[in-house]
């Protein structure tokens, strides 16, 4: 199957409209629960404040890296489940392929990226999607990223592109955070990088951790809404999931990780010290053991989830989607999946 994609001047226009700067998504967070003993669970928090679409991808798609000159080219090793947005399948913001490999984008404000040199490059908006298809884990995902080289345009030199950092996770209890900081590319790679928030980059990220409690300081848990407090608070909540839960309603992991997710999702009209507002719009969990979705919208009030089980990942089948911010959306949703 060939998945005709728009030229590269349209993913280009499409990726600098998704990512100015009145769009800097600057309250995610993400948390990957991987010492639970049972599954390996990755929840975040998005603020972008836009309709969310589920896409499903088969195998055996063709695609290029929507980048001139040397485009990468690949067919699709794997069949994915991704997030869009701005209703275009070809903006990859996170997603989980049939190997168990989660990737997800957060912003970081004052990225900047390599200089485009000689390898073959893929356009941002897709290289979410092209990990998904090409790679089984966190260490060949990270192989592809060297081989390969993630790129951007800038069409304006005041718009400042794609400013994100890159988690990854697998099945395995693997993990990895990728930032582009002094334009070189900085990995964090290994099972005990599991919260990420936005700024400031994780390393100080995690040394401001230290200076609070259960983490070598004696600073209390912050409770505003900035990054550098959100990733504190979801570092020591994380602490709190594998202890024997006080409560005779029994929770299982799934419920357990939704609680401390939302505990770091700043409410509508909250302020941080910048005077910007961005509330958690939506939610989702990945289990990349069991291999499901589970997913809902602040706005909408759904609470629905995806069993990848019930999905055709085979070359030749369809692309499939959702829209993920529909009211009436509760349980397991695969049948309400439609042709794209």
């Amino acid at each position: 199957m060939r998945l005709s994609f728009v030229s590269s001047l349209s993913v280009a226009v499409i990726s600098l409209v998704a990512f100015l700067p009145f769009h800097n998504v600057d309250a995610c967070s993400r948390i990957f629960w991987n010492s639970n003993g049972t599954a390996m669970l990755v929840a975040r928090n998005m603020d972008l404040q836009d309709y969310p679409y589920i896409y499903v991808m088969p195998a055996g798609i063709h695609r290029k890296g929507e980048v001139c000159p040397n485009p990468a080219e690949w067919t699709s090793k794997y069949g994915s489940v991704v997030m869009g947005f701005w209703g275009s399948v070809h903006l990859c913001d996170e997603g989980i392929n049939t190997r168990g490999l989660a990737f997800h984008y957060l912003f970081l404000g004052g990225s900047e990226y390599e200089a485009r040199d000689s390898r073959p490059g893929v356009d941002g908006a897709i290289y979410g999607q092209y990990l998904l298809d090409n790679a089984a884990n966190v260490t060949e995902a990270l192989d592809l990223m060297n081989q390969t080289q993630l790129v951007l345009e800038p069409w304006d030199p005041k718009w400042h592109l794609l400013p994100c950092h890159i988690a990854l996770e697998d099945a395995a209890g693997d993990s990895a955070v990728v930032e582009f900081t002094g334009g070189q590319m900085q990995v964090y790679h290994g099972s005990a990088y599991t919260v990420l928030t936005n700024e400031p980059p994780l390393n100080e990220q995690l040394d401001n951790l230290k200076r609070y409690r259960k983490f070598g300081g004696s600073l209390p848990w912050p409770g505003n809404v900035e990054s550098e407090d959100r990733f504190v608070r979801a570092s020591a909540f994380l602490l709190t999931l594998n202890s024997q839960p006080f409560s005779s309603l029994h929770p299982d992991l799934v419920s357990r990780l939704f609680s401390a997710i939302r505990a770091v999702s700043p409410p509508f009209g909250s302020i941080a010290s910048d005077g910007e507002s961005w509330p958690t719009v939506w939610t989702s969990l990945f289990d990349l053991t069991n291999k499901a979705i589970y997913f809902t919208d602040t706005v909408a009030k759904n609470n629905f989830w995806l069993d990848m089980g019930k999905l055709n990942f085979s070359p030749g089948a369809p692309v499939l989607y959702l829209k993920a911010y529909k009211t009436d959306l509760f349980g397991e949703v695969s049948r309400l999946l439609r042709p794209q």
